[in-house]
């Protein structure tokens, strides 16, 4: 074993330059995969903790469905919730905000201003909420761990006690025994601190890090029978914490409580509204987080892979006659494995250490310089190191088999025999071409044509599809090599004004070498255009398409009759015959038609937004005010069913999701009418891409953040079975392409003041008009925008990875270079210009390029296809079914990228070849460099 060690190491370093540059592209990878990972380590603990607090001991909170300072939670529910047996804890809490002061401040105060002192310090960090939010609660246990003191006692005492949370004390400097000061209109009422409560806040968020009302988002608490006494007002539930039984599912309990919450005098429900979500899942938000730490750890693993294939490769062609005669030496065939292993540990441990080396290095820069912003730091944890090894060092081992196996059949006749360069020729596998079209086929065949059921299987199936579309690829590289090699070098040599001679034949000469080239620069470039794909295939779901009108008013308090709303809406801008006051409610379904309970997503919710339309108006004519796109039925017979009755027009997932069909109905249950149950009638199915965004931004989500469907049905029914008295919004188009929205708002709001004016009780001084005027393109402009921003922070992994590739590809040329030296030696000696086979080189990058070109492209806009068709089954956003969208701009730009990592790539060996005198090729061909 010794001299196999001895000899793989002295074998390495025969090319130093070569080691080098292989060394560097792995540590880029290895760095890569650590500095990823450790963020987002850090992050998941940040995160985990943070998300924990939220709710301290409790599972869930119930609040008013529209949290306003106005809206608490009835009485009636603490009783309801007590009374279920599920149910172990269910304490009201009470949650104001007032002027708290610490004692350092209120000495200051006390005493007059030094002259030069200036203003006193804020103690509310910049950006915070004015006053601190005190909540009052009779619960008997602390909602978290006490750090210092106790806990609220219900006794009396002479000066109310409260219990501070850590964040606040801190800011405030204040402990155990301190006096603060409440301050209520010009009264001031002192409070002793008797415990410090352990529910630190996120550090660097201030007051945004939980946006919701939850138990931690309270700063002071105090008993209920104390802020009554201090603020003189009686008690209120601004939500009520939940803890239930061990033994109690969850899910089933929520679901089982949905239609008693929206029974209540104030709608309330369990806090899963937009804000609480977030919050919620900050936990499995970091799980996604470290998912993609295991997504960068597959790139770099396979750019690992490709460098140093192509450095062992390259290695074993050279050395196959040392090979034979080692093998003729008494070496076994197990022998000549292991020493091209341990090349390759060898290439991938001295990446691992120097990619370790420089990420410490940076890590321990970069905390010193976030570590305000996350709580446990950032630095080389474990699972960084883990992965890490498994990207270089799985990587290089992975890739020593292919040569070892090849340096493996050589015999030691071939010591004695005439050594070819490689294998020579343009032509190519047509029965591998064949294999690698249906391989390529089986990831589209699983993912469209064979759907698994929701979540069962998907991992399984998807390792199997793209890793056959992976394999496939490959194996049809050679055909794409040897067509770019017959229609491209003719062109590119007459492009570059040099004999098409010098270039044919180059790159499918050697097809393997180019193939490796190809594929080195083809994966991250492949992986960018699949994410940009799949990403604004399924953006596409979410912005609002042609069906959308215009504009929208939306009127935010005191609503318009409908005569007054449609008076509003004709200002100048807005065409008076294309536009329509609506109504819109969003009721819960009587059964959970989407099996919601069970598997949520986007469009797998147990309520619909109902809008209410004119619709003999609204869907008739050549050109309707709502464009839709037809799936089952026709508008005249829509029309005809929403007039005389319940009829509803619904989007074409709502059908594959419910297992409805036209004439089918289903019955939904009024928000503020529990026992009035209605049931409409499914009268035509559409498609309605951007439905859900279109929703989210308008204030039609009126009772929480998700929906299963956006559903339209005629004004009357809905204004009736839903008691909407007046119209909540207008919907319209603008007069002219050219109308300006600023415009009609004002023209709007001056409108709209005049209507208010005349309503009993109200006057056009006193009332604001509160209504916006929300243009479709600047949803679809919002909506683009996020999305484009998400879009490209993820691809900076795989273009990472291609420009780490790009060292592996300048190696490959630097090898190909070095074999022909004394090729190039005998063109210089017949007269052929050292500019020549500088152009000649750089074409054959150009070709190489190419070829990773048409590589990637393939393999992306199919990788992002095939990713859609998954999404549909395992993603929370998937279920839409949007069509294909390729981005042209992003693949322009992949494709660019790829082409100039080749033509750099060639640069630095045609610049050394054409600068070396024609004596020193012809007389040192074969010397390493």
């Amino acid at each position: 074993m010794r001299k196999v060690l001895r000899l793989s190491w002295a074998f390495l370093w025969e090319s130093p330059v070569r080691v080098a540059l292989t060394i560097t592209a792995t540590a880029a990878a290895t760095c890569l995969v650590i500095w990823i990972a450790s963020g987002y380590d850090a992050l998941e603990k940040t995160f985990d903790d943070y998300a924990n607090l939220a709710m301290g001991r409790y599972e869930l909170a119930v609040a008013p469905i529209q949290q306003t300072e106005e809206a608490f939670v009835p009485p009636k529910v603490v009783e309801d919730l007590r009374s279920d047996a599920s149910v172990a804890h269910a304490d009201p809490m009470w949650a104001v905000r007032a002027e708290v002061i610490p004692p350092q401040r209120h000495e200051m105060e006390d005493r007059p201003s030094a002259p030069g002192e200036g203003a006193r310090p804020n103690i509310r960090p910049p950006g915070g909420l004015p006053g601190t939010l005190l909540m009052a609660t009779d619960a008997p246990e602390a909602p978290f761990d006490i750090l210092r003191g106790e806990w609220l006692s219900q006794e009396g005492s002479d000066i109310p006690q409260v219990v501070v949370r850590t964040e606040t004390a801190e800011r405030m400097g204040i402990d155990v025994g301190d006096v603060l000061t409440l301050k209520q209109n010009e009264d001031l009422h002192p409070m002793k601190v008797i415990g410090i409560l352990d529910a630190p806040q996120l550090r660097g968020a201030g007051d945004s890090a939980l946006p919701i009302l939850a138990p931690s988002k309270g700063e002071v608490f105090l008993t209920l029978a104390a802020a009554e006494r201090l603020l003189s007002e009686p008690p209120q539930i601004s939500l009520v914490a939940v803890s239930l039984q061990e033994e109690t599912d969850i899910n089933a309990f929520r679901f089982g409580w949905a239609p008693k919450l929206s029974s209540y005098t104030t709608p309330v429900q369990f806090q899963q509204a937009f804000e609480v979500e977030e919050a919620l899942d900050q936990s499995s938000s970091a799980a996604n987080v470290r998912l993609q730490s295991f997504a960068a750890t597959g790139v770099s693993m396979l750019v690992a892979f490709m460098v140093v294939l192509s450095t062992l490769s390259m290695g074993v062609n050279e050395r196959i006659r040392q090979y034979a005669i080692l093998r003729s030496l008494s070496f076994t065939r197990f022998q000549i494995a292991q020493l091209i292993t341990l090349e390759g540990l060898y290439l991938g441990g001295g990446g691992f250490l120097v990619g370790l080396g420089v990420s410490g290095l940076t890590l321990m820069i970069v905390n010193l310089t976030t570590s305000q912003m996350l709580d446990h730091g950032i630095g080389l944890g474990r699972h960084s190191l883990v992965l890490g090894m498994v990207a270089t060092l799985g990587g290089a081992f992975i890739a020593s088999w292919i040569p070892a196996y090849a340096a493996t059949r050589v015999k030691p006749i071939d010591a004695m025999s005439p050594r070819s360069d490689e294998e020579v020729g343009r032509s190519f596998s047509r029965l591998g071409f064949c294999i690698g079209l249906a391989l390529i086929l089986v990831n589209p065949i699983l993912t469209f044509l064979v759907p698994p059921p929701f979540a069962t299987g998907i991992p399984v199936l998807m390792t199997v599809g793209f890793a056959c579309m992976a394999v496939g690829f490959l194996l049809i590289a050679p055909a794409i090599v040897t067509g770019v090699d017959h229609w491209m070098s003719p062109w590119l040599a007459r492009m570059m004004g040099i004999d098409p001679k010098l270039v044919a034949c180059q790159i499918s000469n050697h097809v393997w070498r180019t193939v490796g080239a190809s594929i080195s620069l083809a994966v991250g470039v492949g992986l960018f255009i699949g994410i940009q794909v799949w990403g604004f295939t399924m953006l596409e779901g979410f912005v609002p398409g042609a069906w959308a009108p215009n504009a929208l008013i939306q009127f935010n308090s005191a609503h318009l009759a409908f005569t007054e709303a449609n008076a509003v809406a004709r200002v100048p801008g807005i065409d008076p015959d294309r536009s329509f006051p609506i109504v819109v409610e969003q009721p819960r379904m009587q059964e959970d038609l989407t099996d919601s309970a069970n598997r949520a997503s986007v469009i797998r919710q147990d309520n619909v937004v109902l809008v209410g339309i004119d619709a003999s108006q609204a869907f008739s004519g050549s050109d309707p005010f709502l464009k839709f796109e037809w799936v089952r039925g026709t508008p005249d017979e829509a029309i005809e069913k929403m007039v005389s009755g319940r009829g509803c027009i619904v989007p074409d997932h709502f059908l594959r999701e419910t297992g409805l069909d036209i004439g089918d109905t289903f019955a939904l249950v009024p928000p503020e009418n529990s026992q009035g149950v209605v049931t409409y009638e499914i009268a035509g199915a559409v498609k309605l891409p951007g439905w859900h965004w279109q929703t989210k931004l308008t204030g039609f989500r009126t009772r929480t953040h998700r929906a299963a469907a956006l559903v339209f049905a005629n004004y009357d029914p809905v204004a009736e079975d839903f008691g909407l008295a007046r119209p909540s919004h207008v919907w319209f188009d603008f007069a002219s392409p050219d109308v300006d929205p600023e415009e009609v708002q004002k023209q709007a709001v001056q409108r709209y003041r005049q209507s208010v004016a005349s309503m009993p009780g109200t006057s056009a001084a006193t009332e604001v008009a509160d209504l916006n005027v929300i243009p479709v393109h600047q949803i679809r402009e919002r909506t683009r925008g996020a999305a484009r921003r998400w879009i490209w922070l993820v691809s900076q992994v795989p273009l990472i990875a291609s420009v780490i590739a790009g060292i592996g590809v300048l190696n490959i040329f630097l090898a190909s270079v070095r074999a022909r030296r004394w090729e190039f030696g005998v063109m210089r000696g017949i007269g052929i210009t050292s500019w020549t086979i500088v152009r000649a080189v750089l074409a054959e990058g150009l070709l190489i390029g190419i070829v990773a070109g048409v590589l990637s492209v393939a393999f992306g806009v199919m990788c992002g296809w095939c990713g859609c068709g998954i999404a549909q089954y395992m993603s929370f956003f998937g279920g839409m079914r949007p069509d294909l969208v390729i981005p042209w701009d992003a693949i322009l730009m992949g494709l660019l990228g790829v082409m100039l990592l080749a033509t750099l790539g060639a640069a630095w060996p045609a610049y050394s070849i054409g600068r070396t005198r024609p004596l020193a090729l012809l007389q040192d061909g074969r010397t390493s460099f």
